[in-house]
């Protein structure tokens, strides 16, 4: 039955997005971090929005523009590793694409780096996330 294999397929393809999609949800009251914000030597002015990775449940922090458009993840989602993570921790992604406006993100003090680390990937791939926290 095609309609049978089309609504099949379809569901597939939605749990695929919810799967890879961050819960839409805020952070937790206590954290207090939605709506910090701090200048960036590229992109302007950077707003703080956090919210949950689905995978694991650990911390995701984006950075928007003041159009609410996304400028970068600061986070990366390790969910193998998150049992490593505190209160309103997070690994943050400080390499590649990220290398600047992360030394921007911590500049600014509301960020600090935990000085923890966390390895992830393999041989060749393989990286050492830091863990953040807020200030």
């Amino acid at each position: 039955m095609i309609i049978n294999n089309g609504i099949i397929i379809s569901s597939i393809f939605v749990i695929t997005l919810t799967i890879m999609e961050q819960k839409n949800t805020t952070a937790p009251a206590s954290a207090g971090k939605q709506g910090l914000s701090f200048l960036t030597r590229s992109f302007g002015t950077a707003t703080v929005r956090t919210s949950t990775y689905q995978n694991g449940d650990a911390m995701s922090v984006e950075l928007v523009d003041e159009n609410g458009e996304s400028i970068a993840m600061l986070s990366v989602n390790f969910p193998e590793s998150s049992q490593l993570l505190g209160e309103n921790e997070f690994f943050a992604k400080t390499w590649e694409e990220n290398e600047e406006i992360a030394e921007d993100a911590l500049a600014s003090g509301i960020f600090k780096d935990t000085s923890r680390r966390s390895s992830y990937g393999f041989m060749s791939s393989l990286v050492n996330a830091s863990i953040w926290t807020f200030s």
